[in-house]
């Protein structure tokens, strides 16, 4: 373990200044309870990357845990189309997607990383000594990112809904219907929405993004052919070790509301959402899903509710919040993980497969990215100042290969490619679901995103029908 003098502000600059230059891998709690319990973790000029386009659940599967066991740190992304296959919900024969858009996984592995804290503003390297070593070098070396000049607005074009006002309305009826008929109890519904970003710099779009709203599950990724920024607030899951058990917990978000404009606005819609009858019960049939979700994993009699609907207060969001934990069964690898509880159900609905299925029906096209993942993991006995910080109840030296993950659920994230900003947004709908207010909710979401872009108007005044070019 290396020290460095740094505070979390200048160490993501630095970081972005030699993203210019290098792959680079930064998640970051900003300061909240978020990646690890409240760390900024990063990479820098990775030792490997793969990206994957097999479909074959079993070889894909195999190849990531392969990589997993030559790998001291793992930074990856998990297309939720990837869920399809490994639920079985796709057609066979479907072209979930064109090769060189989304993979299905992408990873990025690393022998040292650095970490910051923020509930004790500590700042380290910490890893392979030589890796470590260099690492800190080529962080020290760095001048913090300024940010990039102004950009060209007028590249800015309208955003491009996949689907206009009326179409949305009338899937979410469609829903309702086959709610009625028995076939779901609630599915989430989004729609891709795309950005010409322009010249807009990523970097200053994270930048920007980061002081706005700091979101728990933030993560700027920059991939070989395209950048990733997220401000999720969502967990999917993350692993632990406490008492000599691996311990396992999910917080799915179900239940949103604007920030007012001013205190008392903001009560009454912090109170709304707390008494709505229909969020919560959007969020404990959620929650009851993951509970069933982690049972497959974990040791029978373990899962339990730790909590159950309380409010998150973002900067431009209300959130209904619960946490599911459990015991994992022994030898649980990614592998398991993934097929017991990818993707996350707050992004489905129930019963996961069927609906699922009614998703891939009405939806235009794949999600990618989008309502799938962002994870980490890495080797106990590789960073073991981080594993300190990870696990401060496991007592004893590690078993060889022991990992810790920790996964968000991919929402509010947009991947950018050949200047072009794509993402999903939507939201679940149960039978007393209105659907104007579903469609209002889903513009909500995708607000601090279209403001950073500078296509914030396109909440206000969207288009009433898809333009005839637009790509769906």
């Amino acid at each position: 373990m290396i020290p460095l003098e740094l505070n979390s502000e200048d160490l993501v600059g630095r970081i972005l200044t030699l993203s210019e230059t290098e792959p680079v891998s930064i998640l970051d709690a900003c300061g909240n309870r978020g990646w690890g319990r409240g760390l900024l973790v990063a990479g820098i000029g990775e030792l490997e990357s793969v990206d994957s386009f097999d479909s074959n659940a079993d070889r894909l599967l195999s190849h990531f845990e392969e990589l997993e066991r030559t790998s001291p740190a793992l930074f990856f992304t998990v297309s939720y189309d990837l869920g399809r296959i490994l639920q079985r919900t796709h057609k066979t024969g479907d072209v979930i997607f064109r090769p060189g858009t989304e993979p299905y996984y992408f990873a990025a592995a690393y022998e040292a990383v650095v970490v910051h804290e923020y509930s004790t503003g500590r700042t380290f390297v910490d890893g392979n000594a030589e890796a470590s070593a260099s690492l800190r070098a080529s962080i020290l070396g760095a001048a913090p990112y300024e940010g990039a000049p102004e950009p060209d607005r007028s590249q800015t074009t309208p955003p491009e809904f996949e689907m206009s006002r009326e179409e949305y309305v009338s899937k979410i009826c469609e829903i309702l219907e086959l709610i009625r008929a028995g076939e779901t109890y609630q599915t989430n519904l989004t729609q891709k929405i795309r950005v010409n970003s322009g010249s807009i710099d990523p970097r200053s779009l994270f930048l920007t993004l980061r002081t706005e709203h700091p979101a728990a599950f933030s993560a700027f990724i920059k991939r070989p052919l395209d950048h990733v920024i997220s401000i999720s607030p969502e967990r999917f899951f993350r692993t632990g070790f406490e008492d000599g058990k691996q311990r396992i917990e999910a917080s799915p978000i179900k239940g949103t509301r604007p920030r007012g404009i001013d205190p008392e606005e903001d009560k009454s819609l912090r109170d709304d959402l707390s008494s709505s009858s229909k969020d919560r019960a959007e969020n404990i049939m959620i929650t009851d899903l993951l509970r069933n979700d982690l049972g497959r994993v974990c040791e029978f009699g373990s899962v339990k509710v730790d909590a159950l609907c309380e409010i998150e207060e973002l900067p431009s969001l209300f959130h209904l919040v619960s946490t599911i934990s459990g015991d994992l069964r022994q030898e649980m690898g990614i592998s398991d993980l993934l097929q017991a509880l990818f993707p996350c159900g707050s992004i489905t609905g129930c019963p996961k497969i069927r609906t699922m299925e009614i998703i891939d029906e009405l939806e235009p096209s794949g999600r990618g990215l989008s309502m799938g993942s962002i994870g980490f993991s890495y080797d106990r006995n590789a960073l073991p100042e981080l594993d300190r910080i990870w696990n401060p109840n496991s007592a004893g030296r590690p078993a060889k290969g022991q990992r810790c993950y920790d996964l968000s659920v991919a929402i509010r994230t947009m991947v950018i490619r050949e200047g072009v900003a794509e993402f999903n947004v939507g939201g679940g709908v149960v039978i007393d679901s209105d659907p104007e207010k579903e469609y209002q909710e889903s513009l909500d979401k995708a607000a601090a995103i279209l403001k950073a872009l500078g296509a914030e108007k396109a909440t206000r005044d969207r288009p009433t029908s898809r333009p005839a070019e637009q790509s769906t």
